[in-house]
């Protein structure tokens, strides 16, 4: 064997082993997590003693089709009105969403909205709303997140039991997720990334990403830390990171948050070049930053693999398309089937055995057909990598943060 077939071989091996240790552990998570939903018991969390007053953080850009709704919703928590603040940072919006925050802050008093300045992207609206924040629990919610009224008491008494964790995160659920094949493909992801990995890693004490939204932080992990990565296009894994590193601590809490889908495949572009260029931020940082916390071997070789995700995407892609090529070339029809096959697998490993289960297990053999259509979701993936780090390399000051459109919902 040949020194480039060795190094195939290598790349080969360890992508697998590294794409089987997520699968086995997203298995893991979702048995961990059947049991979910059940009825909320305050128990012995005590009011107002052991409530805290807690500032909700809701960033928005040209939002103006779901602003309304998420105050509407943050207003609706049942939880004492004179221990809850709700911030509206507004980000250089061009729509009519400064007006709306406006509007709302007049009507509902604990509402305030801070507004103006040039759009400088999600991080930077973080640190302008935390700055006017009073609360001891600081909750951040995205524009279209939606929850159920007793979400903040679940989070504070996940919280008031937990002492040691810093962060509760609630567990993202996907609405409208029977649009189209793109927005089913959305809600599996993130149902097995949230209930099956994150459930699991908080089960042993692994690496979590937090979600970006649903998530509460209390004031002393903020102050730690310092503020957002305001030049970070995903400023909730580099929070993450830095979190993990400092030896903090992230608890799942039992409770649920709706969020929107990508409903197009440009959206779905969009969103994945953010993603994917902070995932690239984020391992190159993670390279050359030293750990201040004490972690154990095992987190932090979690860790390393969590960061890596964006390299491993690549060494895949590359060994699937040359696989295609080379024994296209060279092997004739029935070695250019196995390596598509091997492509299914390659590609795809972690949600498609992920869909076939749950194909078998519901009796819902429809899913099948959504096998297909992750080639065209590995696809646009592939797309966004290669187009987001290009312009990392050759045109960093270039790449802003960019929102993903959302549809209006209540």
């Amino acid at each position: 064997m040949g020194v480039v077939e060795a190094a195939v071989l290598a790349l080969a091996v360890l992508f697998y082993a590294v794409t089987i240790y997520h699968v086995t552990l997203i298995f893991i998570g979702l048995r961990l997590t059947a049991d979910r939903g059940k009825p909320f018991d305050k128990g012995s969390l005590r009011n107002p003693v052991d409530l805290p007053k807690v500032s909700i953080l809701i960033p928005a850009k040209d939002e103006e089709v779901v602003i309304e709704g998420a105050i509407l919703c943050a207003n609706r928590l049942d939880y004492p009105k004179d221990l809850l603040e709700i911030i509206v940072v507004e980000d250089g919006s061009k729509d009519e969403t400064p007006t709306i925050g406006k509007r709302m802050a007049s009507l509902v008093p604990n509402v305030v909205c801070v507004s103006g300045g040039v759009s400088k992207g999600k991080p930077a609206a973080l640190n302008r709303a935390f700055a006017n924040a009073t609360g001891d629990l600081i909750a951040i919610f995205d524009s279209d997140t939606r929850y159920g009224p007793d979400l903040l008491l679940r989070a504070v008494k996940h919280l008031h039991d937990h002492p040691e964790i810093d962060v509760a995160q609630a567990f993202p659920q996907v609405m409208n997720a029977e649009t189209n094949v793109i927005t089913r493909i959305n809600y599996y992801e993130t149902r097995f990334w949230f209930q099956g990995l994150q459930s699991a890693k908080d089960r042993y004490g692994l690496f979590m990403h937090l979600a970006g939204t649903g998530m509460f932080i209390r004031r002393r992990a903020l102050q730690a830390l310092g503020p957002w990565d305001e030049s970070c296009l995903t400023e909730d894994l580099d929070y993450s990171l830095r979190l993990a590193r400092s030896g903090g601590k992230v608890g799942m809490v039992d409770a649920d948050i709706w969020i929107q889908p990508t409903y197009r495949a440009r959206h779905l572009v969009r969103q994945r070049q953010r993603w994917w260029g902070g995932a690239l931020q984020v391992f190159w940082k993670g390279l050359r930053g030293r750990r201040s916390g004490a972690t154990r071997l095992r987190q932090r070789i979690d860790t390393f693999i969590y960061i890596a995700s964006p390299i491993l995407f690549l060494i895949s892609s590359i060994l699937f398309l040359s696989s295609i090529v080379l024994y296209g070339l060279y092997g004739g029809a029935m070695a250019s089937l196995m390596a598509w096959i091997y492509g299914i697998i390659g590609t795809n490993l972690i949600l498609t055995p992920l869909i076939v289960g749950e194909a078998v297990t519901t009796r819902r053999k429809k899913l099948l057909w959504l096998i297909p259509g992750l080639y065209f979701y590995w696809f646009l993936q592939l797309a966004s990598f290669v187009s987001i780090a290009f312009r990392l390399v050759f045109w960093p000051k270039g790449v802003a943060w960019q929102r993903t459109p959302k549809m209006r919902v209540d």
